[in-house]
């Protein structure tokens, strides 16, 4: 029986909280308090007035509301988020509030002035998944306002939300100017748009070792990273990388769980066991909306057929996702041509120890493709991997001869660029970046665009497109593409995080290119390069003391570090750009 006190009415529901709130109020108490009351005084409730929407109750950072319409509550909740951006330009980075916002339309129960039931609950959950700065809603709020508000509303497919029953269609809001601040951790929440949802979205997870031993790891490793080196390749297919994620390999987490907060509807799954030199792989595309498996299969192999398991492995993702091939892609997305005595061995230990990104493995890993390009010298696949080992030694020093890495890298990418039919095009993306430093920037581009071309969902190839794009002199289009690099990424490499920030540095939004290399220099503490482009931002800026500041993190990383050195690695195709910036650091203090 309904209680005499309470009724049902259809709502709007608006659930908000500041990300990172305890570890603000921890930097400064009184500060974070204060901007939190002015926000609401100043321009969240008044805006909500405006909209017709009302406060339920506040506990702590934590608001709820209560709107008539969808269409009110979420130009509402965008007018605040950008207001709050405004807001935020005088405030130091690390002290700025930035608030998460959930909204959902459902029934609810009114008791007085407060709202119960799954719809208020749910607004909450979306608010959690929402980034910092950043709005998330129901299908129901998209359904009533897609034809009304001009918004991108980006699908990030059925969420299970904690203690919500059935998963909740989510998405989220891409094009309000909203979604960059610092996250509960101090970290960056990166603006990453990903590539149409509507295309088959597929997540592969790391393979299981099974027996928990060093011989079989590296078989483990090897096949899954070798499988995503094919999937890569297929532009019919958004493919995120989700090989390094250790709560799965560990079994802490099921497959729903560890891709819960990536835009992707399949992963791919496996394990590994060996008994000598037979192993036995299991490997299944799980469907995460529901958890249920769309396709499963054990295969019992000797180890010199790893290529061909692999192979076959990669024919029924493609066939269990209905994702069509074009005709020139088939034998490309195939590697058992690498079948023979020995080759199994230096090929899977190379791309388990490459994928490590240490100095160490990437020296090993070099030599074990090198063996591989011994066994198979006709082969493109070799000397493609052993080109791209010389040039992450260039890009991370870790060469004793950066001319002479630069060199041994062109000279195999040449060689592995020479068959078309059995080209992955890592190495176009490798000679690409080579050609730029060269000065050769028409090469470069074209060179890099060829990468792509092969390789769709590369965020390698398309992490190097963005920046020849920007030396270039294409600051826009080598933001897309970074962007593009990052959203096919689990965990953002830095260099890659620092491409966009400079992209964004030079396509004049240095708002956004600031919190963007301070997150990459959170990731990689001694990455000079990250630290550059926040001074020379914050220069451009004409905050001088902020830019001096960032010139001293350099100069205590590397004291070696010279204005000269920095200008040869960042070669631009307008020579005026690159003194601009270079005058920029000087003026923070930097030397010649």
């Amino acid at each position: 029986m309904k209680d005499a006190g309470t009724s049902r009415r259809r709502a709007t529901i608006v659930s908000a909280d500041v990300a990172g709130f305890s570890r603000l109020m921890g930097v400064d108490e009184e500060g974070t308090l204060a901007a939190f009351k002015s926000h609401r005084q100043e321009l969240i409730d008044p805006k909500i007035a405006e909209c017709g929407g009302r406060v339920v109750n506040v506990a702590g950072d934590g608001m709820l509301m209560e709107f008539s319409s969808a269409v009110d509550a979420l130009e509402c909740c965008i007018a605040v988020q950008r207001g709050i951006v405004t807001r935020n330009q005088t405030t130091p980075i690390e002290r700025r509030l930035q608030f998460r916002i959930g909204i959902n339309v459902a029934d609810v129960i009114v008791d007085g002035d407060d709202i119960f039931g799954d719809g208020v609950n749910i607004a909450a959950r979306l608010e959690g998944v929402a980034d910092p700065g950043g709005i998330c809603v129901s299908q129901a709020v998209v359904d009533q306002t897609r034809d009304i508000l001009d918004l991108e509303f980006q699908d990030l497919g059925r969420r299970a939300l904690k203690n919500i029953e059935q998963p909740v269609r989510t998405y989220r809001i891409a094009s309000a100017g909203i979604g960059v601040g610092v996250t509960g951790s101090g970290s960056v929440a990166v603006d990453i748009v990903p590539r149409l949802p509507e295309r088959p979205s597929l997540a592969i997870l790391p393979f299981r070792n099974l027996n928990g031993t060093e011989d079989t790891e590296f078989v483990a490793d090897g096949i899954g990273l070798s499988i995503q080196t094919l999937l890569v390749q297929l532009s019919g297919l958004f493919f995120i990388n989700a090989c390094s994620n250790q709560p799965y390999k560990e079994g802490r987490a099921s497959a729903v769980e560890a891709m819960r907060d990536f835009p992707v509807r399949y992963a791919l799954e496996g394990s590994v066991q060996r008994v000598g030199q037979r192993v036995r792989v299991t490997a299944q595309v799980t469907d995460l909306s529901d958890g249920e498996a769309v396709w499963a299969d054990r295969y019992d192999r000797d180890l010199e057929d790893v290529f061909v398991l692999q192979d076959d492995i990669t024919r029924e993702v493609i066939i269990s996702l209905s994702i069509e091939i074009p005709g020139a892609v088939p034998e490309r997305i195939s590697i058992r041509s690498l079948a023979g005595p020995g080759a199994w061995e230096p090929y899977l230990r190379g791309v388990s120890h490459f994928y490590k990104f240490t100095r160490e493995d990437n020296a090993i890993a070099r030599r074990m493709f090198e063996k591989v390009s011994d066994l198979f010298p006709d082969k493109t696949i070799g000397p493609g991997y052993i080109a791209l080992t010389h040039w992450i030694d260039v890009t991370r020093g870790w060469s004793a001869s950066r001319d002479a890495s630069l060199s041994q890298a062109a000279e195999w990418a040449e060689k592995s660029t020479v068959s078309v039919e059995e080209n992955n095009g890592l190495a176009h993306a490798v000679l690409g970046s080579v050609r730029l430093l060269e000065g050769e920037f028409d090469e470069a581009l074209a060179l890099c665009r060829r990468s792509i071309a092969f390789r769709a969902n590369c965020p390698f190839a398309l992490g190097q497109l963005a920046a020849v794009q920007n030396y270039c002199g294409d600051a826009t289009g080598a933001a897309k593409s970074a962007r593009e690099a990052l959203s096919v990424r689990t965990v953002y490499p830095p260099p890659l995080l620092n491409i966009l920030a400079i992209a964004y540095r030079d396509s004049g939004k240095v708002g956004l290119s600031i919190p963007t290399a301070l997150e990459a220099s959170r990731l990689d503490p001694k990455f000079v390069d990250a630290y550059a482009t926040v001074c020379s931002d914050y220069a451009l800026l004409g905050d001088d003391d902020e830019a001096r500041r960032a010139a001293d993190e350099i100069m205590e990383i590397d004291p070696e570090f010279r204005l000269s050195t920095y200008a040869k690695k960042h070669v631009y195709k307008d020579a005026e750009k690159i003194a601009g910036i270079v005058e920029a650091l000087r003026s923070a203090g930097l030397p010649d």
